[in-house]
């Protein structure tokens, strides 16, 4: 991928930024200071949210996309509240009122790559029933985060316009509690001994 950087990290810098904006550059293209910034930015409405936030480092035509999200909503059913492939939220309005209402949810960024404008990232999430002593399964997910440039401040040459965030969302019901599973060791030497029966070809059709 042009541009790309891979970087491990679990938190990205905070601090005050120093660079120029782009169009002082003659450049429209993320570097990696401005890649980090940006995945730093949207990780902050997730865990530590706030309205001003929200309102510095989103455009006005913002657009959020999750199916995972979606199917949370729903409870996995399938003629739940919103249609899958569809926002989860259209503008940044019902952003603002859907995510300022939910408990802030820590999550560790374990990689990060970016192009000229758009900012991938791999994350890790803690356990989402912090309430439980039941073994909880990982939740890990990927976000696309695609921005445009802006001269509406220096510190935020760019804005994030959309978003495409898909996750483990099975883990996270079953962690909690909304999906209880049933003798997993049953099913699991079901599927077993339907793999066995199957040639290669078949398995990884």
């Amino acid at each position: 991928m042009r541009f790309s950087v891979i970087a491990t990290v679990s938190t990205l810098a905070t601090g005050a930024f120093s660079w120029s904006p782009p169009w002082y550059r003659g450049s429209t293209c993320l570097d990696y200071d401005h890649a980090q910034h940006v995945a730093n930015n949207f990780k902050g409405t997730i865990d530590a949210y706030t309205t001003t936030l929200a309102n510095k480092i989103f455009t006005s035509d913002f657009h959020d996309y999750s199916d995972s999200v979606i199917e949370l909503i729903n409870g996995g059913c399938p003629s739940g509240p919103k249609t899958l492939g569809q926002p989860t939220f259209s503008s940044l309005a019902d952003f603002e009122a859907g995510q300022g209402s939910q408990p802030n949810i820590t999550f560790n960024i374990l990689n990060l790559w970016y192009n000229c404008d758009t900012v991938f990232m791999r994350w890790e999430g803690p356990q989402p029933n912090p309430y439980s002593t039941a073994a909880q399964e990982p939740v890990r997910g990927i976000i696309v985060l695609e921005t445009v440039t802006s001269k509406k401040l220096k510190s935020e040459p760019y804005l994030i316009k959309t978003v495409y965030s898909e996750f483990n969302s099975g883990a996270w019901l079953y962690d909690l509690g909304v999906f209880v599973p049933t003798n997993c060791t049953a099913a699991s030497r079901k599927r077993d001994s339907k793999l066995a029966r199957r040639t290669p070809v078949e398995i990884n059709a």
